[in-house]
């Protein structure tokens, strides 16, 4: 039976946990046989630990600890107690929402051949909402490259606003900010180091949403 998917946090974790490991061994002085001979955890099991290939149990955890003299938590950045004024994320409130990478023409913009990942986010988010991201340095410093951009859906976008657009035949909606000058609709970018893409008789695109929400990763 598969087990269970790993999720971004897992894997992060495993990262952590195999830079403490190897850090406390090299302090230590010791050698990986000294810690199977005495915690009895398999030579295969420890080396998934150090290369951060596997996640430790929580047993093996505290073996470990003790090997080293140290707390659990300074493995297993699993076991570190959340602070007092973290608020539980109650999952059931939480809205499911795909991650668009190309758009093909006719399909539905969440047909399962365009989604590339999803978002869990708490809130209300409209009817629909799905989530792109932003790639190249056009609208900085507004938005920057890798930034998640949650779309309503909607061809109604007001001047200022930035919009999601599929241009031409392109099979990824741009992000621009929205600007309608007679009968014609100008994508600017906030970057003044691009022009802006006119749509126009000529030059058809179409407008599949509106910007509600930037996620951005900290470091």
């Amino acid at each position: 039976m598969p087990g269970r998917k790993l999720t971004p946090q897992d894997i992060e974790d495993r990262k952590i946990i195999s830079s403490n490991l190897n850090s406390l061994l090299a302090k230590s002085g010791r050698k990986k046989s000294d810690i199977t001979s005495q915690c009895k955890i398999p030579a295969s099991t420890l080396t998934g630990y150090f290369a951060g290939t596997r996640l430790p149990t929580a047993e093996n955890v505290k073996a470990l600890a003790e090997f080293f003299h140290v707390k659990p938590e300074e493995i297993d950045p699993r076991l570190n107690p959340a602070p007092s004024n973290v608020i539980p994320i109650n999952r059931t409130k939480l809205h499911r929402i795909p991650v668009i990478g190309t758009i093909a023409c006719g399909d539905p913009i969440d047909a399962e051949q365009n989604v590339v990942d999803y978002l869990e986010l708490p809130g209300h988010l409209p009817d629909g909402a799905f989530a792109l991201i932003c790639e190249g340095d056009s609208m900085e410093p507004s938005l920057q490259d890798g930034d998640r951009v949650v779309i309503e859906p909607t061809p109604n976008v007001e001047d200022g606003e930035v919009a999601a657009v599929l241009v031409d035949d392109q099979a990824k909606a741009t992000l621009k900010r929205i600007k309608h000058i007679g009968d014609s609709i100008w994508l600017m970018p906030d970057n003044r180091d691009y022009d802006p893409i006119v749509l126009d008789a000529q030059h058809p695109g179409r407008i599949i949403g509106k910007a509600i929400k930037l996620i951005r990763d900290r470091i």
